[in-house]
């Protein structure tokens, strides 16, 4: 069956449509009433086309959850190059057809709408990582402040922040422990070397993959799958692309635990140093086996065990 993708362009009041079966637009309230009436209407082989947009999206997912409807949420970094690649102009309308034919250009798969327990989780896992932002902010200005009544002003702040960050992580183990399935897999990842409760917590909320994809395509959400950077007779160092910026940074911070243990990881990382491999390449090599066995963990949903472990996940 030929998929139909409908675009939609999400702002805080609006949604703009775009029906590229009739060629028709429609402007809807951002409202549950509103946004629920419009996918009810929704056919088969409909599926719904959106950017990622930071809030204005919460009551469209929400919906989506409740009816069930297929959709497929878009990086707008892509959508904007795809944009400027057709030389389009810029407003709601026009962003709404952009984000249709996007879809049917690339032929996009529909994602699986995430449980209301995970989006719980992943709120609580984001207001955490805000304060702790928030509190490496204000420890910075420290270090340049002189004068004594703002030293005791910031002081006092980092106090709050380390007590909010104390009791959302409270929030987050009662949570787990609230919903069976998430909190099973925070266990099994937990198991793992390097992996504490913070590292997971960020994983089974921003990770639901986990699991359910390859270890190549779990690497590249996590932004750990190094690519080819070549044109002509230049031959690049590859990089790493893109990717859940916060994911990739707890597995750095783990790979870092991983690497101080020296253990399980030595005669991998022993290798790599043989090679000449730099530092950060060897961090960055650890995340990414330490993900891929991970993903292994999760799918078996069995606790790490070096001597269970298959061959080919074992660093070598």
């Amino acid at each position: 069956m030929p998929r139909c993708y409908l675009g939609a362009h999400l702002s805080k009041e609006w949604v703009d449509l775009y029906h590229p079966k009739d060629e028709t637009h429609h402007k809807i309230a951002n409202k549950p009433r509103a946004i629920r009436a419009f996918l009810q209407t929704m056919q088969a082989d409909d599926i719904l086309i959106f950017e990622a947009t930071s809030g204005c999206d919460d009551t469209l997912l929400a919906q989506i959850r409740a009816q069930g409807v297929a959709f497929v949420r878009v990086n707008p970094a892509h959508a904007w190059y795809f944009g400027r690649a057709c030389n389009l102009p810029k407003t709601d309308q026009v962003d709404a057809r952009m984000l249709s034919a996007f879809g049917a250009a690339r032929n996009l798969e529909p994602q699986h709408s995430t449980s209301l327990a995970r989006e719980q989780l992943k709120s609580l896992v984001r207001r955490r990582r805000q304060y702790k932002d928030m509190e490496t902010q204000e420890k910075n200005r420290l270090k340049r402040v002189t004068d004594p009544a703002l030293k005791r002003d910031i002081q006092s702040l980092l106090v709050v922040f380390a007590r909010r960050v104390e009791k959302l992580a409270q929030q987050i183990a009662e949570h787990l422990k609230k919903h069976q399935e998430l909190h099973a897999t925070s266990r099994v990842l937990a198991s793992a070397p390097g992996i504490g409760p913070v590292t997971a917590s960020v994983l089974v909320a921003d990770m639901p993959e986990l699991g359910s994809a390859d270890r190549r395509q779990v690497a590249s959400l996590a932004g750990l799958a190094p690519r080819a950077y070549e044109s002509g007779k230049y031959k690049g160092k590859r990089r790493l692309g893109a990717g859940r910026r916060h994911v990739r940074k707890v597995l750095y911070m783990a790979a870092l635990s991983v690497i101080a243990q020296g253990r399980f990881f030595q005669p991998f990382i022993a290798r790599m140093k043989a090679e000449g491999k730099a530092n950060k390449t060897i961090i960055m090599a650890v995340a990414r086996k330490l993900l891929a066995i991970l993903n292994t963990l999760v799918r078996q949903q069995q606790p790490f065990d070096m001597k269970k472990m298959s061959m080919n996940l074992l660093p070598q």
